[in-house]
């Protein structure tokens, strides 16, 4: 019985314990939260006296020290502590990364750097222009990062794939046949992940595409919509310098189908060529129903 006593005594005190630091956490993370910083270090401080292998505990006091000019070294000590807890490695090598330019450890800097980059890190304005690391900022590794973090952010500028129908991108007068057709206005949206096509007819008729290479399937597509009620869906391949699309549309009244070839391919003075033709015979003929010319506007 005594012992039965003794060992609920035990679990009792640990169960008050195990609350009393909950409820210490609890009031570290409000504190920062409020902005009350020097009551959040001594609550962290307590924290860690409890809890030394706490790795968030850490984190949070090295964050507060290094953003309230605190003692970076203790800083250091405090994220290092972190990292070697394996607390969100990430974050964490971004902290430490800044605290060791500050304090003249570059290399140390440029090693989170790319830790970071292996990491996965995706926000490259966090680094980019951040005073703290203008003492490394002209190495060779901060560059590399740095474009490891573009690349994490904007996939699509980093892959030269989604690049192969920047020749359409622009402001452009077309014509067909040496007749005004109208004009277009070709830009990069979504980080380059989109050529977003503008048309405006010579008669005032409107239309927009959406053009994208899909990794996925190692295609580009095209999807076109027309305030005159046309929809159509391309797919296509880059090659020879050119987009070469096709699509299959059917007449909803007669149920029958037409295929289509879209072509775009560059001229030698910088003009594009844009050609589009159809059969209704499942390819036996084709007749064109499109070949226009696009010539830059002035600037």
């Amino acid at each position: 019985m005594r012992t039965l006593l003794s060992t609920l005594l035990i679990i009792s005190f640990i169960g008050r314990a195990w609350a009393d630091l909950d409820t210490l956490r609890e009031d570290a993370n409000a504190a920062a939260t409020a902005g009350e910083t020097d009551t959040a270090i001594a609550l962290f401080r307590e924290v860690l006296a409890e809890a030394p292998d706490d790795g968030a505990a850490h984190f949070r006091l090295g964050s507060l020290i290094m953003d309230n000019d605190g003692d970076l070294d203790e800083a250091a000590i405090h994220l290092e502590s972190a990292a070697a807890l394996q607390f969100q490695s990430v974050r964490v090598a971004y902290r430490l990364s800044r605290v060791y330019a500050r304090t003249g450890r570059e290399s140390d800097a440029l090693s989170q750097l790319e830790m970071m980059a292996d990491g996965g890190f995706g926000f490259p304005n966090l680094v980019e222009g951040n005073d703290d690391y203008e003492s490394i900022s002209d190495e060779p590794r901060y560059a590399a990062a740095l474009a490891t973090f573009r690349g994490a952010r904007f996939p699509c500028i980093a892959d030269e794939r989604h690049h192969a129908f920047d020749f359409w991108i622009g402001e452009w007068n077309v014509t067909q046949n040496g007749q005004v057709a109208g004009s277009n206005s070709i830009q990069p949206i979504l980080g380059h992940c989109v050529i977003f096509e503008q048309w405006t007819s010579a008669t005032g008729g409107e239309g927009k595409s959406f053009n994208y290479y899909d990794p996925g399937y190692d295609h580009w597509r095209q999807i076109w919509i027309g305030d005159g009620g046309t929809f159509i869906e391309f797919t296509g391949k880059a090659r020879d310098g050119g987009i070469f699309y096709t699509a299959e549309t059917v007449d909803p009244a007669s149920g029958d189908a037409t295929q289509h070839k879209f072509e775009f391919t560059q001229n030698g003075d910088g003009s594009v060529r844009q050609f589009w033709a159809t059969s209704t015979n499942d390819g036996e003929t084709w007749a064109t129903i499109w070949d226009g010319r696009y010539e830059r506007q002035a600037d």
